[in-house]
């Protein structure tokens, strides 16, 4: 892990549970919905025959991938029963609900991690005598495997992890789970985008004048740099687009492997993946249409989930396996130096799920301490869309994280009676790194009638799915000027450069600075933020080798340090307040340091001697 300066935010709520409970799942499964994966060989007209057929099914939808049927129904105990005997389905499982409308459905395949590679064989050994697997390595998480699950008859995929998980030589064990992300998004144009220059006029929204980014004053500095790569992971990116088409690079298609990072354009809302890459990075001065924000950086677009419409509600799906995949391959496959990512998940549901989703917290894990030759990969996350003060949504609030909350024209926090008029707010508290422009901003869109308006660009464009993006191409901009910056120093150096817009108390100061809540270190400043890149001196610049890492990170129970020093050191872990909670000395190798006393919460270790400081999650 990357030496950093971040802030101590207050407690960790038990939303942010790492250590998942498989005893207790029960009481969170759905009453109302059931998911089918019927045999390659049934006919998608054959399935609806057999599903009416069982008079216990009120409504039912299919997806294209993973394939598989989500049924709903009165009686969850019966219809699971009655479709398990039937020989055409595969397949039967549940849904996990947190009661407030989020849902994640037990999928067929599972993951286990391994302490070792060496236990690969005793892996597939007990695969064959459980009638289970085999299984597959990941191509980017060391020691990850996928194995798929049985038939569904008397053990369902949780019960199988749970099975895992008593070996020593298994780290974890955790289904693949079938999500829906939270995705809101509630040059001619150039004059719209204020974002880049508010000047108060109505047709951006009459707000504040230099209520923005001051990214045209950063321009004078550097408009980008064709160099460096940002990976727009979200529904897909319209390649075709003509203010896209110069800065687009290969991209991926980590739902389906068919479309190499183009949408489907079947709903208004697959439009919102080119949204966010022109936010980044639409060309400057062609004139036609707007620019982005690093209009000579590089686009890498990355499908990552889909919409579909069930049950009269349209929805983006997707599973953990495809956001672990679109993740690690943008930073090893396509060396992305930027990761922007204007999706989560509820933090209730996360830590109602048995097992977490920890194959996608290991791909970011992954990506920040191996990407960009190890300086790290810079990765923004939208805080969400709920108005909630309770923090970030995963997995914006992971150490790893950048998390970016939404602000208005009027430079204050976007929320449901702000100067917008629109009735919606982001998600803020414990947690919260910064906030950017994300509320009507001008950007690319689908061509034609196949994004969310009639034309190529979008006026309307909103959210902390905005609001990532913003922030992401600042990183991309640095970056332009400072290739060797790490991930930390990314984040830190926007964090300091902030401004403390919108009235609020930045009362409280931590290492980047003074902070609020509804704010985060304030609103972004891309113009300030590249002149102290300008003349930062980067631990790269003078090849300052850490002496220290730590892992797994969130952790429980107990915290290896990796100490590289020829001398022995102390280590120090500070709670929100400032008070030293544990106090250890290092020595060279691997050393072990007891947390089990400590409650959930984020934590700074400082070695003795050392300004600088890493930020630590336990949960449990």
């Amino acid at each position: 892990m990357k030496t950093i300066a971040l802030f101590i935010t207050g407690i960790l709520f038990h939303t942010m549970a790492f250590a998942n409970s498989f005893d207790d799942y029960q009481k969170h499964i759905a009453p109302d919905r059931l998911m089918l994966i019927f045999n390659k060989d049934v006919p998608v007209e054959r399935q609806a025959e057999i599903i009416r057929s069982s008079g216990l099914v009120k409504n039912f939808g299919h997806l294209p991938s993973p394939s598989l049927t989500i049924c709903f129904t009165d009686d969850v105990d019966a219809a699971q029963k009655s479709f398990i005997t039937l020989p055409e389905i595969k397949f039967v499982s549940f849904f996990i609900t947190d009661g407030e409308n989020h849902y994640a459905g037990v999928l067929d395949d599972f993951f286990v991690k391994l302490a070792d590679k060496n236990f690969e064989s005793m892996l597939q050994e007990k695969l064959k005598q459980k009638n289970l697997g085999p299984a597959v390595p990941d191509t980017y998480i060391p020691n990850l495997y996928k194995v798929s699950n049985s038939k569904f008859t008397n053990r369902n995929t949780i019960d199988w992890c749970a099975d895992f998980l008593k070996e020593n030589w298994v780290v974890y064990a955790a289904p693949d789970y079938l999500l829906n992300p939270i995705v809101t998004s509630n040059d001619p144009l150039y004059s719209r985008e204020w974002n880049i220059k508010n000047v108060g006029t109505p047709i951006q929204g009459n707000g504040t004048v230099d209520a923005d980014m001051e990214v045209d004053s950063a321009w004078t500095l550097t408009t980008g740099n064709p160099a460096i790569k940002v990976s727009i992971i979200d529904s897909g990116v319209d390649t075709l687009h003509e203010d896209l088409m110069q800065n687009l690079l290969p991209g991926h298609d980590a739902v389906s492997h068919s479309t190499d990072g183009y949408p489907t354009p079947d709903y208004p809302e697959d439009g919102h993946g080119t949204c966010c890459a022109g936010i980044v990075a639409a060309v400057k001065e062609n004139g036609i249409g707007c620019t982005g924000v690093a209009p000579l950086c590089k686009i890498i677009p990355v499908r990552s989930f889909y919409y579909v419409i069930i049950s009269g509600n349209l929805l983006p799906y997707s599973t953990a396996s495809t956001f672990a995949e679109a993740i690690g391959w943008s930073w090893d496959s396509a060396k992305a130096d930027i990761l922007s990512n204007s999706w989560g998940l509820p933090p209730d549901l996360v830590s109602y799920l048995p097992g977490g989703i920890q194959p996608v917290n290991d791909a970011i894990q992954q990506a920040y301490i191996s990407g960009r030759n190890g300086k790290g990969v810079a990765m923004f996350f939208s805080s969400g869309n709920d108005n909630t003060g309770t923090g970030p949504i995963w997995p914006a609030y992971l150490p790893q994280s950048i998390s970016v909350n939404a602000t208005n024209m009027c430079d204050s926090r976007k929320s449901p009676t702000d100067c917008s008029g629109e009735n919606w707010g982001g998600d803020y508290g414990p947690g919260l790194d910064f906030s950017a422009p994300g509320v009507k901003i001008t950007t690319t869109d689908m061509l034609g009638s196949n994004g969310f308006s009639t034309g190529d660009y979008y006026y309307l464009f909103n959210g902390t799915s905005a609001a990532c993006p913003n922030a992401a191409a600042v990183g991309a901009l640095l970056l332009s000027i400072r290739p060797q910056l790490s991930a930390d120093e990314v984040r830190n150096i926007i964090a300091q450069t902030c401004d403390k817009t919108g009235g609020y108390g930045y009362d409280s100061v931590f290492t980047n600075g003074t902070w609020c809540p509804e704010m985060g270190y304030g609103r972004v400043n891309a113009y300030k933020a590249l002149q102290y890149a300008s003349v930062y001196t980067s631990v790269n610049d003078i090849s300052i080798e850490e002496n220290w890492n730590i892992f797994p990170n969130p952790a429980h129970d107990d915290l290896n340090i990796q100490y590289s020093g020829e001398k022995n050191t102390i280590l120090t872990i500070y709670d929100m307040t400032g008070k030293a909670v544990v106090v250890s000395e290092l020595h060279k190798g691997l050393n072990r340091m007891d947390i089990s006393t400590m409650a959930d919460g984020i934590y700074l270790a400082k070695e003795t001697g050392n300004s600088m400081a890493k930020k630590i999650v336990v949960c449990w």
